[in-house]
C-alpha cells in the first residue's frame, strides 16, 4: 500500500514513529511505495458510515418525516377558523391575551378531546374549563411540558449527522449543549475522522424531528434523514466506512501507482485499526485506556489534560495551567466553552473534589471512556496481527479460527490440519483481547497473555468481539 503522511503538518518520519507505536508495521504487498499528502484540505477526505444492513449513510433531506394526525375526535375540525388562526398568534408570542374557546353543551369526554387537540398542536400552550368555556393561554415556564409522543411510535430518534473538519465527540457535544441534554444521551456507531467531511448515524431517545432539525442553523453541522427506531444505535453498530479519499503531491511513477492500486486491489490489506482510532495528538487513546484498566485514574486524568504539541490559544492555556498548578477551577477558568472533555474532566474535579479522579472521569460520556478502552484492545490486536504476519507470514495455521461468508461473527470455527492448504486467509479472524471470548488453538492464544503482561494486566480485564485480521476493499 502507498505510505502516505497523514497531514500536511505532520513530518513522514514522526508519522510512521506513530504508527509503529500503535502496533502497524506489516505489508501485505511487496511493491516499491510512494508519498503524498493526504488531507490537505478536509474536503480531500470523505467518509460515509455503513450501517448494519450494508446501507451507506448519507444526508439526503434535511424535512422532518410526516407527523400522524392525533385522534382528538371531532375537535380540530369544531374549531372555528378564526380561532384556530388566534391560537397560532398565542403561540407565536404575537398575542397575550387567552384564546376562549365555546365549550357550553360539550360533554365531558368533549371537553377532554378538546384539551387533547389544543396539547397535541400547541405543546406550550395550556387549557382549563371555566364557565362554559375553554380558555387557552401560555405555560409558565415551570409548567411548560414537551409534546406528547405518538402512541406507536418507536422510542429512539435515529438522524444522519453530516460534519466538516469536526470530530464526532465535539459535535455530539454542540448537539448536546443545543438539546440540553448530557452527552451520553446521543448514540453513535464510532468516531470518524476530525479533518473530513463525514456522514453518520446518531440516535437519542424520545427526541422531537422539529427541535433536532434546529441545528441546521449552526455552522459545521448538518442533521437529516430523520426516522424512528426501536432500540439505540451503540459502538460498533455498523459494518464499516466507505471512503473517497485525494492524495496531493504525490511523487514517484505512474507505473509505481498503478501497481499499488493493483495490490491493494487484488490482495487487499491488513485489517489494522488505523491512526484514527487512536487520536490525533502526542497522547494516544490506548495510553488513557491502559492507565484506567490499571485502576491509576490519576494518571488517566494527568493523560487528558497535559499539554500537547500543536495546542493553542483557551484550551493550550488550560492545559498549561493545569500542569503547572494542578488547580481545577483555574484550569477551567481558562476555557471560554466547556462542554470539550477537559472542560467536562475540570468541572466534575471542581464539583466532586480536587483529588476525585475516578468521579471526574465517570463525568464524561460513557461513550468516550469506552473509546479509551477499545483504544488499547486495538492497541493489543494491531500488535498480534503485526507479530502473526512476522512469524507465519499469511499462511492459515491448524487452531485459527475460520468465519466464513454467511456464518455468525459470533460463532468461529476452528481450522483443522486438512484446511491448512485450502482455507483462505480472509477467513481468519482474531478476538479482541477478552475473558468471555474464544481464542485460536495454537500458540497465538498465549501471544495475548505475554502482551497484556507487559502491561501489568489479564484477559479478565475486558471483554472481547472477533475481527477479521485480512480484508478486500469493495467498490475499488
Amino acid at each position: 500500500m502507498a505510505d502516505v503522511g497523514a497531514d500536511v503538518s505532520a513530518p513522514k518520519k514522526a508519522r510512521i514513529g506513530f504508527e509503529q507505536d500503535v502496533g502497524i508495521t506489516e505489508y501485505v504487498g511487496t511493491h516499491k511505495g510512494f508519498n503524498g499528502i493526504l488531507k490537505q484540505r478536509y474536503s480531500d477526505f470523505l467518509v460515509n458510515e455503513i450501517d448494519p444492513s450494508g446501507r451507506v449513510v448519507r444526508l439526503e433531506t434535511l424535512e422532518p418525516p410526516p407527523e400522524p394526525e392525533p385522534d382528538t375526535g371531532w375537535a380540530g375540525g369544531n374549531v372555528s377558523a378564526e380561532d384556530k388562526e388566534q391560537l397560532e398568534l398565542l403561540a407565536g408570542g404575537k398575542r397575550t391575551e387567552p384564546v376562549v374557546l365555546p365549550a357550553a353543551g360539550l360533554s365531558k369526554e368533549q371537553r377532554g378531546q378538546l384539551h387533547a387537540w389544543v396539547r397535541a398542536h400547541w405543546p406550550h400552550l395550556e387549557s382549563h374549563t371555566a364557565d362554559g368555556t375553554v380558555r387557552v393561554s401560555r405555560s409558565t415556564a415551570q409548567r411548560r411540558r414537551a409534546a406528547p409522543w405518538p402512541s406507536g411510535r418507536p422510542s429512539y430518534t435515529t438522524f444522519v449527522l453530516y460534519k466538516e473538519n469536526m470530530d464526532t465527540i465535539e459535535a455530539v457535544n454542540r448537539i448536546a449543549t443545543f438539546l440540553g441534554m448530557r452527552p451520553s444521551f446521543l448514540g453513535y456507531a464510532g468516531t470518524k475522522d476530525k479533518r473530513a467531511k463525514t456522514c453518520q448515524r446518531v440516535s437519542c431517545h424520545r427526541l422531537p424531528a422539529k427541535k433536532l432539525l434546529e441545528l441546521n442553523r449552526r455552522q459545521g453541522i448538518r442533521v437529516g434523514n430523520i426516522t424512528f427506531e426501536d432500540r439505540a444505535i451503540k459502538l460498533g453498530d455498523l459494518q464499516g466506512n466507505r471512503f473517497a479519499i485525494v492524495l496531493r503531491d504525490v511523487d514517484g511513477t505512474t507505473e509505481d501507482h498503478e501497481e499499488a492500486v493493483r495490490s491493494l486491489s487484488e490482495n487487499g490489506f491488513l485489517n489494522y485499526y488505523g491512526t484514527q482510532r487512536f487520536g490525533t495528538t502526542a497522547v494516544a487513546t490506548h495510553q488513557i485506556g491502559r492507565a484506567l484498566l490499571r485502576g491509576n485514574y490519576e494518571e488517566a486524568v494527568d493523560l487528558v489534560l497535559q499539554p500537547r504539541d500543536g495546542d493553542a490559544g483557551a484550551l493550550a492555556e488550560c492545559r498549561d495551567e493545569w500542569m503547572k498548578s494542578k488547580d481545577a477551577a483555574r484550569a477551567l477558568s481558562k476555557l471560554p466553552h466547556r462542554g470539550c472533555i477537559e472542560g467536562l474532566l475540570l468541572r466534575a474535579l471542581t464539583k466532586g473534589g480536587a483529588t476525585n479522579y475516578l468521579g471526574a472521569l465517570l463525568a464524561l460520556p460513557r461513550n468516550v471512556r469506552l473509546l479509551y478502552l477499545h483504544g488499547y484492545q486495538s492497541y493489543v490486536w494491531n500488535r498480534l496481527v503485526s507479530r502473526r504476519v512476522q512469524r507465519f507470514g499469511f499462511a492459515v495455521l491448524p487452531g485459527d479460527l475460520l468465519i466464513t461468508p454467511g456464518a455468525s461473527e459470533d460463532e468461529p470455527r476452528v481450522a483443522g490440519p486438512e484446511e491448512v492448504g485450502s482455507a483462505s486467509m480472509q477467513a481468519v479472524v482474531l478476538p479482541l483481547p477478552g475473558h468471555s471470548i474464544r481464542y485460536p488453538q495454537n500458540e497465538v492464544a498465549d501471544w495475548y497473555k505475554e502482551i497484556l503482561a507487559e502491561d501489568g494486566l489479564t484477559l479478565e480485564s475486558f471483554g472481547g468481539e472477533q475481527r477479521h485480521r485480512y480484508v478486500h476493499p469493495e467498490h475499488f
